[in-house]
């Protein structure tokens, strides 16, 4: 698996941090729908939710926007006690082709829950992505772990919301809500949106500077993760010379499940 494939299928994960010091705010306190934990993927071991994944890439020096389609599985495999003596989960993620007649591990992450937050860490980057209560309206900073610009090694983005993601606010919406995925039904689920900034998109004017940047989940009660968008990329025009042509950088993945146990 090349680096890069690597990095997006690394972004798709679920990270959280364990020791963040901002205060979570509130908007309002209506809508209750319960704990972190009781939308977090079930941890038990044998636990698993698949899903298909379609990343969007941008190829040929940015020139050709290609959407590469697989099956990903988080599997919850084992149980353990970390260094600050909380229970914590080992989960490994399994890719294959849309067929599914094979599985080959891709990487793994740890989750430690608690009725307040659900923790989970992955190469290093931390995220606080459910807090407690799940109530609408509520926000949080949910990067405020992340140094800045931690896609550098990957990515040459000039627009700060690309650089410095620990300024997000997560909010959550539609507490409590059924949701709709294909032909499946989830009774009662919470939306989070992280990230809705765009410049210049759809690109209307290819001489100028565009910039898009997206990141919303979709967590149905008791289950766990059912959808996810995430959108990081940018539009750099031509040079005024000539010399460089209009090219994109960054990526683009969906993600839906389609089996659980």
């Amino acid at each position: 698996m090349n680096k890069r494939l690597g990095l997006l299928l690394t972004l798709t994960l679920i990270i959280a941090v364990t020791g963040c010091k901002k205060t979570i705010s509130y908007k309002q306190t209506s809508g209750f729908a319960g704990d972190p934990t009781d939308y977090f993927l079930t941890l038990q071991v044998g636990k698993y939710a698949t899903y298909r994944l379609d990343s969007l890439n941008f190829y040929y020096y940015g020139q050709l926007d290609t959407i590469t389609s697989y099956l990903a599985k988080d599997s919850v495999e084992s149980t353990f006690t970390d260094g600050s003596n909380h229970q914590a989960w080992l989960v490994t993620r399994y890719l294959s082709d849309l067929s599914g007649s094979y599985w080959v591990p891709s990487q793994t992450y740890t989750v430690t829950p608690s009725l307040q937050q659900v923790w989970v860490t992955e190469n290093n980057l931390r995220y606080l992505k459910l807090a407690s209560p799940i109530t609408e309206g509520l926000t949080w900073p949910g990067n405020s772990a992340l140094p800045y610009a931690p896609f550098r090694d990957f990515f040459d983005f000039s627009d700060d919301s690309h650089l410095s993601l620990g300024d997000w606010t997560y909010t959550y919406q539609k507490v409590g809500q059924p949701y709709t995925l294909g032909t499946t039904k989830f009774d009662s689920t919470v939306t989070v949106l992280q990230a809705n900034d765009s410049i210049n998109v759809p690109i209307a004017d290819p001489k100028s500077f565009g910039s898009k940047t997206y990141w919303i989940e979709t967590y149905a009660k008791h289950i766990g993760l059912v959808y996810r968008h995430t959108a990081i990329w940018e539009y750099q025009p031509p040079t005024p010379n000539g010399t460089q042509t209009g090219y994109k950088i960054g990526f683009e993945i969906t993600m839906q499940l389609i089996d659980h146990n």
